[in-house]
């Protein structure tokens, strides 16, 4: 389970402004942790707590979430209350998004949330944080952590420009900072354009490097998707 703010979530993308001039790879892929993914060709219960099922906000996550869908061989089955295998809260924009990775929300206690989403479903950020956070609890780890992003970081000023936005080192280290090499991770090609890569400001690398953020899912993961859950003839 990954700590990230003395929670048990992986983060979204905190707020930013998106850097001029924006360096993208483009080889595709992403990076998978397999010990976290769900059963092959299951259904995932999606619990809702108290939310209105026919409103906009609760509308406005399936929207967002179902893009994962026709890639993957699983299921989602969204319904009211608290009691799921994956079970969703809102907090103000202030405040960031989270999710647990993968069937590591199993581990959280019944009742308790694990994945945090923004409140406002007519936020511009609101879509492409929805899709984000089900690519952690469909066991996708970030982007930029990938060990071959080579992505020139520069340390010390990572910590103080995170800390500034509320993260502590730990935190920084779970959710910025690149990935150890193990064969815990399922590591694809780096890519550069995946809904998993946060906005990188050129603060926190050596001043030459940036990378904006996506709104959508890249073809890498899609890819990534196809092959942790692959539909019959699909599997790369």
């Amino acid at each position: 389970m990954i700590i990230a703010n003395s929670s048990p979530f992986l983060h979204s993308p905190l707020p930013n402004e998106e850097a001029p001039g924006a360096s993208r790879s483009r080889t595709r892929r992403n990076v998978g942790e397999p010990g976290t993914y769900w059963p092959q060709n299951s259904t995932i219960k999606i619990a809702l707590y108290g939310y209105d099922m026919n409103g906009p906000w609760v509308q406005a996550v399936k929207n967002a979430a179902n893009q994962w869908l026709p890639h993957i061989n699983l299921k989602f089955e969204f319904v009211s209350g608290e009691e799921g295998d994956v079970r969703i809260s809102y907090r103000p924009l202030s405040q960031p998004a989270g999710s647990d990775l993968g069937t590591n929300a199993r581990h959280t206690p019944p009742g308790e949330p694990t994945m945090h989403l923004p409140a406002d479903p007519t936020d511009p950020d609101f879509e492409k944080t929805v899709i984000h956070e089900f690519g952690h609890m469909l066991g996708a780890r970030h982007a930029h952590q990938h060990p071959d992003s080579n992505i020139p970081w520069n340390v010390p000023q990572t910590y103080a420009y995170y800390g500034r936005l509320g993260m502590s080192e730990e935190s920084v280290r779970s959710n910025i900072l690149p990935l150890p090499r193990s064969d815990a991770y399922s590591l694809l090609p780096y890519d550069g354009d995946s809904i998993m890569h946060y906005h990188i400001d050129p603060e926190v690398t050596d001043g030459s490097w940036a990378q904006s953020e996506s709104y959508s899912l890249s073809e890498g993961d899609k890819a990534w998707a196809r092959n942790a859950y692959p539909r019959t003839g699909q599997a790369e």
